[in-house]
C-alpha cells in the first residue's frame, strides 16, 4: 500500500472514529438532560441510559462475531451506526409522550447497535494500516476515545446552558451520521480460514477464554464490578451538579473535569507503563474510585457551600485519574493473556461485559436518584466489593502457563474439528 494512501485512510479513520465516538459520548449526557427538562419522573433519564447500555453487553459479541464474518464489514458498520443514531432520535420524540416502559424498550434496541462505535472501530483498523505500524495506529485509537470523552460534555453543557438539551441531542445523531462514510470506507475482507463456526459457537468461544485464563478472568470481574460504581457516579453527574452546584446543567462539565483527568492520568502511565504492573494498577484504580465515591457523598450531605463543592470537583477529577489508567491496564492484561486466536472476540466480550457493569450503575442511579448520599455509599461499595475480589481472586500464577496451554489445546481441537 502507497504511502499517501495508507496515510489518508488512516487519517479518514481517525476523524471518523473521534466524530462517531464524540456523538456517542454526547447522546448519554443530553438524554439525561432532556429527559430532566420533559419528564416530571426523575428515574427517566437513568432508566434510559441504563438501556443503552445494558443491551450493549448482548449486542457486543455478537456485533464482533458478525464483523468478523462479513464480507463487507465496513457496510455492516455503517448500518450499526445507523441504526443507533435512529434510536437516539426515537428516544428523544418519544421523551415526555409515553411511559418509562415504552422509552425503556426503545432505548435496548438502540443498545444493540451501540457497540459499533467502541469495538467495532476498532476491530476494523488491521483494514486500514499494515500489521507494521498496528502498534502505533491502536495507540492513535486510543485517543480518540480520550479526545470524544473531553470534547463531548463541554459541547453538551455548552449547547444545553445556551439553548436546550434537544440541541444536544441533535448533535449528537449528527455527529454519529456524519462519521457514516469513513466506517464504510474502512471495509475490507475478513481473513477466514476453514468452514465458519456457527454463530453460538464463536460467541461463547471469547467468554471460554475469560472463564478459563486466571488473571484474565481476576481482571474481567473485577472491572465490571468497579464499574457499576463508576456507571453510578457518571450517571448521576446531572443530579450532583444541581445538588450542588446548583444547577443541572453544570453536570457535563463534571464530565469534562472527569474526563480531562483520565486523560492527564493516561499521559502519565504511559510514561512509565513498566513502572507499576497493570495488575497493580487496576487495584490502585480500585482504591482512588472509592474515595472518589466518598468525596461525592461528602459533598452531597455538604449541599451548596465551599466545601461540598470541593468535594465535589475532587471526587470528579479523582474518578477521572482512576478511570483512564484502569482502561489502559487492562487492554495490557488483555493483550498479555488472550491467545492470538481468540483475541478479537475477548476483546469485544470483555468490554461488553464491562459497560454491562456500567449499565447496572445507571440503573441503581435510577432507583437512588432521590437518595444521592446513599447512591454514591453504593458506588463505594461496589469499588471495595471490586478490591476485595480482587484480592480472592489473586493466587500464585503456577498454574497460568499450564492453563493457556491446556486452552490453545482446545482452541486447536475445534480448528481440526471444522476443518
Amino acid at each position: 500500500m502507497p504511502v499517501q494512501t495508507k496515510t489518508r485512510r488512516m487519517r479518514t479513520y481517525l476523524v471518523g472514529a473521534t466524530i462517531s465516538r464524540t456523538g456517542d459520548e454526547m447522546s448519554g449526557p443530553a438524554l439525561l438532560l432532556l429527559a430532566m427538562a420533559t419528564s416530571d419522573a426523575a428515574a427517566t433519564g437513568p432508566a434510559v441510559v441504563a438501556a443503552l447500555t445494558a443491551a450493549t453487553a448482548v449486542g457486543g459479541p455478537v456485533l464482533g462475531v458478525l464483523l468478523d464474518r462479513a464480507r463487507r464489514p465496513g457496510r455492516l458498520l455503517t448500518l450499526a451506526l445507523m441504526g443507533f443514531a435512529s434510536v437516539i432520535v426515537c428516544v428523544a420524540l418519544l421523551l415526555g409522550h409515553v411511559g418509562m416502559t415504552a422509552l425503556v424498550a426503545v432505548a435496548l434496541i438502540g443498545g444493540l447497535f451501540r457497540p459499533a462505535l467502541s469495538g467495532g472501530w476498532s476491530s476494523r483498523l488491521p483494514d486500514v494500516v499494515p500489521a507494521s505500524d498496528l502498534p502505533r495506529a491502536s495507540a492513535l485509537d486510543g485517543l480518540t476515545f480520550d479526545v470524544a470523552a473531553l470534547a463531548a460534555p463541554v459541547l453538551v453543557g455548552g449547547l444545553a446552558l445556551v439553548l436546550s438539551p434537544a440541541y444536544a441531542v441533535a448533535l449528537a445523531v449528527l455527529a454519529i451520521l456524519l462519521a457514516a462514510p469513513a466506517a464504510h470506507a474502512t471495509g475490507g475482507m475478513p481473513h477466514r480460514t476453514g468452514r465458519p463456526s456457527r454463530l453460538r459457537q464463536q460467541v461463547l468461544t471469547g467468554f471460554l477464554a475469560i472463564a478459563r485464563i486466571r488473571r484474565l478472568r481476576r481482571a474481567t470481574v473485577t472491572s465490571v464490578i468497579s464499574y457499576a460504581g463508576v456507571g453510578l457516579i457518571l450517571t448521576a453527574a446531572p443530579l450532583l451538579a444541581e445538588h450542588v452546584l446548583g444547577k443541572a446543567g453544570y453536570g457535563p462539565w463534571l464530565l469534562a473535569l472527569v474526563a480531562l483527568a483520565a486523560l492527564i492520568g493516561n499521559a502519565a502511565y504511559a510514561a512509565r507503563p513498566d513502572r507499576i504492573g497493570p495488575d497493580g494498577v487496576l487495584a490502585a484504580t480500585y482504591c482512588l474510585l472509592a474515595a472518589a465515591a466518598g468525596l461525592a457523598a461528602l459533598a452531597v450531605v455538604a449541599g451548596q457551600v465551599p466545601v461540598g463543592v470541593c468535594c465535589l470537583l475532587a471526587a470528579a477529577v479523582l474518578t477521572g485519574a482512576a478511570d483512564g489508567p484502569q482502561l489502559s491496564a487492562l487492554l495490557r492484561i488483555r493483550h498479555r493473556d488472550t491467545p492470538e486466536e481468540v483475541r478479537g472476540q475477548v476483546f469485544t466480550t470483555a468490554a461488553s461485559l464491562k459497560l454491562g457493569g456500567a449499565a447496572l450503575g445507571a440503573a441503581l442511579c435510577g432507583a437512588l436518584a432521590s437518595a444521592l448520599p446513599l447512591a454514591m455509599l453504593t458506588a463505594m461499595a461496589a469499588e471495595l466489593l471490586a478490591l476485595l475480589c480482587f484480592a480472592a481472586l489473586t493466587r500464585r500464577t503456577q498454574g497460568w502457563s499450564r492453563s493457556m496451554d491446556s486452552y490453545r489445546d482446545y482452541l486447536c481441537a475445534r480448528r481440526q474439528d471444522r476443518s
